[in-house]
């Protein structure tokens, strides 16, 4: 009985040492280190700003924000892409585009369409592209666009791919966006391109 009592002694000693500890000095209300200086404003009183996104410049493709991440991409990608700027007619003419038929989206469709149909790689690499309606999030009414289904590419590369074939295409007379900007992203797993 000895033992009990001694050890409950103790263990009252102990909690009641923990609690002075965790109770602040009389005049003090808070810890030092939680005071801050006065013209510190607390990160957590500030409500969180969204960045606002630039407005896409006319005539311009671009890759939505988070699309494709960091780091390198497959060499033939980046080979596309010089392509496009330095022998835009060459890149398409390999891609078996003749020419848009249209403008805006419906060219840009057209664009995908003929070179998936008429190049081997493009046909390995993508399933298809056609017109959608797809409702975002952050929108009440359906966006019309374009989705490209891959299929032995990764949507990463893919997504760039389309990028430097569409500027090919633009860099060689073929597509005109005219006043409308163009933005490649993903949707449901797919490449889907829509007007901005």
């Amino acid at each position: 009985m000895d033992i009990k009592k001694n050890i409950e002694k103790i263990l009252q000693e102990v909690l009641s040492e923990q609690s002075r500890e965790a109770q602040p000095p009389k005049g003090q209300d808070e810890k030092p280190e939680d005071k801050k200086p006065e013209g510190e404003k607390d990160k957590e009183d500030k409500p969180k700003k969204r960045r606002k996104r630039k407005e896409a410049e006319p005539g311009s493709i671009n890759i939505a924000p988070g699309s494709v991440g960091r780091g390198r991409f497959k060499e033939f990608v980046g080979e596309a892409g010089a392509r496009a700027d330095s022998d835009p007619e060459g890149l398409m003419k390999d891609l078996g585009v003749k020419s848009a038929g249209g403008s805006g989206l419906t060219a840009v469709m057209g664009i995908l369409q003929r070179a998936i149909a008429f190049n081997s790689l493009m046909s390995q690499a993508y399933a298809g592209a056609s017109t959608v309606k797809v409702k975002f999030e952050d929108s009440d009414t359906p966006v019309q666009g374009v989705r490209v289904a891959v299929n032995e590419l990764s949507t990463r590369d893919g997504i760039k791919f389309v990028s430097h074939t569409l500027t090919g295409a633009q860099n060689a007379g073929m597509l005109s966006l005219g006043d409308v900007a163009i933005e490649i992203g993903l949707h449901d797993g797919e490449i889907f391109i829509k007007q901005v």
